[in-house]
Parts: C-alpha cells; sequence; structure tokens
C-alpha cells in the first residue's frame, strides 16, 4: 500500500507508515475536528493540525487599521486566507525552512485543509522550564533562539511569530514550526524581519532571568547574522515603537495586560539598544561570515 506521504507528495515525508497507523490517521482525522491534536501510536507520536478551526481576536482587524491609517507597515496582520489556501500557505513556508537547512517537523500526510506532521521532539519553552532553577542555562536557549533567528533572516526569511513554543532542538540545532502567520506577503521582507525581532523580544524581555545580560546577548546573536537592511529596519521601527510607548504607558495605568507589559519591556530595550553599530563594517562582515 503507498504510504499517505507518497500520495501526498508531502514535503520531508515519511515513508514507513505501516497499515495500522494509517488507520489510526484516518479515524482520527474522521472523528476528531480539534484544531490541534495529539496522536499517541505505538512507534511514535504525531500532531494533526487542521485549517480553518482558530477564531481570529477582534484586536486584529484594528491592527490592520492601524497600519493603514498611521502608515505602519510592521502592523499589518498577515491575510486570512481560505482553509486550503492556509494549508498551501503553511506547508509552502514548511518546505522553504527545510530547504534552507533548517530542522522542520517531518511532513506525514497533508489533505486539503489539514496535515500530519511527526512529533519534532520537546519545544525550547520545554527546555527552559527543565532547567529554570538554572538562570545561565534557561538563558542561553534565548540566546540560541535569536542565534537562530539570524540565520533564519541571513537565508532570505522570516518566520513571522518567532516564540521559543515554536522552536524546538534537533541535534543541537534550532528548528522551526508553525508558519501559518506570513507577513512578509503584506510588507518587505526586511520589515518583516525587524517585526520577527521585536516580537522575539517580547519573549527574551519577559522571560529572562537576568534580562540585563541575556537581551543584549540575545540582540547580539542576531547582529551576527542579521541582514543589514532588517538590521536599519529595526532602528526604524523601534523608534516608531517608541513613539507609542506614552500611550501604552497610559493604558497600562488602568490595564496591564501581559501582552503591553511585554511590548513596553521588549521596546524599551530596543531603544536603548546600540543599533547603530549594527551599520559598523565589522558587525556586517560578522553577519556575512554566519
Amino acid at each position: 500500500m503507498a504510504s499517505l506521504a507518497e500520495r501526498s507528495g508531502a514535503p520531508m515525508g515519511e515513508r514507513d507508515l505501516q497499515d495500522d497507523e494509517i488507520a489510526e490517521i484516518v479515524r482520527a482525522l474522521v472523528e476528531s475536528d480539534g484544531r490541534v491534536q495529539r496522536l499517541d501510536l505505538p512507534r511514535r507520536r504525531l500532531w494533526i493540525k487542521r485549517q480553518g478551526g482558530k477564531v481570529m481576536p477582534g484586536f486584529v482587524a484594528l491592527q490592520g487599521l492601524a497600519a493603514a491609517l498611521f502608515r505602519l507597515p510592521f502592523l499589518r496582520p498577515s491575510p486570512q486566507l481560505a482553509p486550503e489556501a492556509m494549508q498551501a500557505r503553511e506547508i509552502e513556508r514548511l518546505r522553504a525552512f527545510g530547504k534552507a537547512g533548517f530542522p522542520v517537523p517531518r511532513l506525514v500526510y497533508a489533505s486539503a485543509t489539514a496535515m500530519v506532521m511527526a512529533d519534532a521532539g520537546p519545544t525550547i519553552a520545554e527546555h527552559m522550564r527543565r532547567v529554570r532553577a538554572d538562570a545561565a542555562a534557561h538563558d542561553a536557549f534565548l540566546v540560541k533562539g535569536a542565534d537562530a533567528l539570524g540565520r533564519v533572516h541571513a537565508a532570505g526569511l522570516s518566520h513571522g511569530r518567532p516564540h521559543v513554543r515554536d522552536f524546538f532542538l534537533a541535534d543541537g540545532a534550532v528548528g522551526f514550526m508553525d508558519f501559518e502567520e506570513d507577513p512578509a506577503s503584506v510588507m518587505p521582507l526586511e520589515t518583516a524581519q525587524a517585526r520577527d525581532v521585536l516580537l522575539y523580544f517580547l519573549v527574551v524581555t519577559s522571560f529572562a532571568a537576568s534580562p540585563d545580560v541575556t537581551c543584549p546577548a540575545a540582540l547580539d546573536a542576531w547582529l551576527r547574522h542579521a541582514p543589514i537592511a532588517a538590521r536599519r529596519e529595526l532602528r526604524a521601527l523601534a523608534s516608531v515603537a517608541g513613539r507609542i510607548l506614552p500611550l501604552a504607558r497610559l493604558i497600562g495605568r488602568v490595564h496591564m495586560g501581559s501582552d503591553l507589559r511585554r511590548f513596553i519591556m521588549a521596546t524599551e530595550f530596543l531603544m536603548q539598544a546600540p543599533l547603530d553599530r549594527a551599520d559598523s563594517p565589522n558587525t556586517a562582515k560578522a553577519g556575512q561570515d554566519g
């Protein structure tokens, strides 16, 4: 019997599915409609992801309106597509990351609106929880993620929603998953890459055990690889975000939600960071040498 991967033309697909595994996958696809579902089989763990079940929060529409009114490209949300188109977009992006040499989950099967992926192992967020008693080891993962994000940008890609829960380790290298957002489709690549950095520093500034040490180290790790255009765009983005800070702080006096707190912390750090050094000859050479 041809494997599901062979019939779907799945990228990086596994070719060793047994008949009983195929039966379990089909049963799970038919009997459940959860957006993300874990499937534990005797020989492996698989994950099923269905498109179209995600309800976008109302602020996404407001975000798009603000981007248009204030001419802030980095605020543009990824376009919301029909489930079939969202599936095609995510698989295309997964293929692009894999082709560029980054570890990605192996795709076992893909229908028009669902994909079945092999388990990639613990996420970096899970690794961090396991070593949270060791501050240096905990924060080293944040720096490692920033370094990998710089390599992604050097390869001409952007992630869209970089977070340690969407990063994993494969033989010591950082791998990536969850490619459903594609901001580079609605803004210049360098803007999407700078946006990646801002979003990742929402994580770094709030998760770091020693932020005074870890935040500069993470930024240096990104700068070692990042393209010059992305570095310049990050400087411009930090300046624009800084103009929003007074309003953010004012709102925070009424209600300081976790997302707002992370935005304030990340923006304050990036505004104060010596981003001008990004254009120095030594830094540019380090990015090219990778």
